[in-house]
């Protein structure tokens, strides 16, 4: 990711013209751009089961995440709308406890206590957020707007892998419906071309997912984990608008 910054510091300081230009936003009825960034995913989980065991103690723990985005923006006087293309990268870990189970080597073992474990999960996805927003501040090269809208997602790649304890590792993949709605609200602080932009998203819909296990040593019908959660992101990206 550090690359990617690199690289757009790079293309600001190459674009043609004065300095002062990158400053300065001509009132326009469309703009198009593009941001990167950074997101941080901790979902709100329901439920979980492992193996057919209801979990307890669950505890999500983000990680960083990324994103990159293009976008067209149409004004209409303070307001706009803006729809965007945008590329999702997210990972963070579930906590859990699996009460009078022990899964070892991917087979429950009943009436014996088992220690915490650990699910970590990565998540690919495209979106198309439509975001309606509103520039409170828009006085020479400075602005200050709030946006709000939904969002379409669709996760292409969904992985999880576990960390059990007495247990090796095993890669879980997803056959549920990869899509979901979330809704969007963001605030937009722009210095002429440049803006930073924080973002809240919210699953309008819970997704209930089952992850089979990938090479299971011994085939069960619960040899699975069930997981019931909404999304819960928020999200900081650096851009620059034409």
């Amino acid at each position: 990711m550090k690359k990617i910054y690199l690289l757009f510091a790079f293309f600001l300081l190459c674009l043609p013209g004065k300095a002062e230009n990158l400053l300065y936003l001509k009132d326009k009825a469309f703009n198009f751009g593009g941001k990167v960034g950074f997101n941080a995913t901790f979902p709100i989980v329901n439920s979980l089961s492992v193996y057919g065991v209801e979990a307890t103690d669950i505890r999500v723990e983000y990680k960083v995440g990324y994103i990159a985005a293009v976008f067209c923006r149409v004004n209409i006087e303070r307001f706009f709308l803006q729809p965007s293309l945008a590329w999702h990268r997210s990972e963070g870990e579930i906590h859990f406890n699996i009460p009078e189970e022990d899964i070892t080597n991917g087979v429950p073992d009943i009436n014996v206590i088992d220690p915490k474990n650990d699910l970590n999960m990565k998540t690919s996805s495209l979106e198309l957020p439509i975001l309606v927003g509103y520039n409170f501040v828009k006085e020479g090269p400075y602005g200050l707007s709030l946006m709000l809208g939904p969002k379409l997602k669709y996760n292409y790649k969904v992985a999880y892998t576990s960390n059990f304890a007495n247990a090796s590792p095993h890669e879980y993949i997803s056959d549920s419906t990869p899509f979901g709605i979330n809704l969007s609200a963001g605030l937009g602080v722009s210095i002429g071309r440049l803006f930073f932009d924080f973002a809240y998203e919210f699953g309008l819909n819970e997704v209930e997912s089952d992850f089979k296990d990938k090479a299971p040593i011994a085939p069960s019908e619960k040899n699975n984990i069930r997981i019931d959660k909404r999304t819960n992101v928020m999200s900081f990206s650096l851009g620059f608008l034409f």
